[in-house]
């Protein structure tokens, strides 16, 4: 077990980091960070200074003759949940994984919006409903840094299905996972009508391509399968570079039917700022965006 003084400590870390990079960036950039295109529209009111420009409606603003900003709901009400991928695939990635996890639960609770979390391997490992509270990010960060098990599976379909069951209020929806897996397609689909989605693929850059001209023990960590692979052979480097592929492309085929946004980002200590600058970037997007960053 680890100690409950070492999880504290490492929350703090987290949290720390988290708020020092909001303030690098100014507070006033994540004002509206979170409304995108799927939230519902309430009203029209005048600009007053401080508001996001990127809100203004252009044809009253042209009628009236003075600037006019929309209004929506979850400026009053919104629900953020961070799902994520606790599977043994991910240890490689788990430090990116808990940074972006931390700057999304600080984020939400600077807006005192609800924030919610669910994790899963092959199954709901636990789940958060959304919920206003101080103690939340916490309470959250805590859960994600308890002990697991060694070996766990990697699917996401259960996780989503489980969601589109008990989420009955819209919600903004992180996904943040490698997802090795291929049978989640429909689970996606089915949370679109109703929730914000926008995906994280975090990735080892190995396994996208394998070191050149070496005899590699390979660990599968989902299995505890050992074997040695040859990368001195073409047809394997070949034969590896061609799965990767198509695993990538298959993850942005599922989100570009579902019309979630896609942030593909290799596992790295500015997971965080590329998260923000993608945010940022889809804030001004007509239509849901795919981005691959490289490092």
């Amino acid at each position: 077990m680890k100690d409950q003084g070492i999880s504290r400590e490492q929350i703090k870390k987290l949290r720390l980091t988290s708020r020092r990079l909001i303030h690098t960036y100014g507070e006033g950039t994540f004002r509206t960070l979170f409304h995108g295109r799927g939230i519902e529209f309430a009203a029209l009111r005048e600009y007053v200074p401080g508001d996001d420009i990127r809100q203004i409606d252009w044809n009253t603003t042209a009628r009236r003759g003075t600037p006019y900003v929309k209004t929506f709901l979850e400026e009053r009400d919104l629900s953020v949940m961070v799902v994520i991928d606790i599977s043994s695939s991910m240890e490689l990635k788990w430090d990116s994984a808990l940074s972006l996890a931390s700057l999304i639960t600080t984020l939400a609770d600077s807006h005192e919006d609800r924030l919610g979390c669910l994790a899963f391997t092959d199954k709901v490992e636990f789940f958060l409903p959304p919920k206003k509270s101080p103690l939340q990010p916490d309470r959250i960060l805590h859960l994600l840094l308890a002990p697991r098990r060694s070996s766990r599976r990697t699917a996401l379909a259960p996780a989503l299905t489980f969601l589109r069951n008990v989420l009955k209020k819209h919600a903004l929806l992180f996904l943040i996972s490698d997802f090795l897996d291929r049978n989640f397609e429909q689970a996606l689909l089915s949370l679109r009508p109703k929730h914000e989605l926008v995906g994280v693929h975090l990735y080892d850059p190995i396994e996208k391509e394998l070191p050149h001209s070496a005899v590699i023990e390979c660990f599968d960590p989902e299995t505890g399968r050992r074997y040695l692979c040859d990368a001195y052979d073409p047809k394997t480097r070949a034969a590896y570079a061609e799965f990767a592929k198509e695993q990538e492309q298959l993850i942005q085929k599922s989100f570009g039917k579902a019309r979630a946004d896609l942030l593909m980002l290799p596992s790295s200590t500015r997971a965080e700022a590329h998260l923000i600058d993608f945010l940022v970037r889809r804030q001004s997007a007509r239509a849901p965006i795919q981005l691959k960053k490289t490092g």
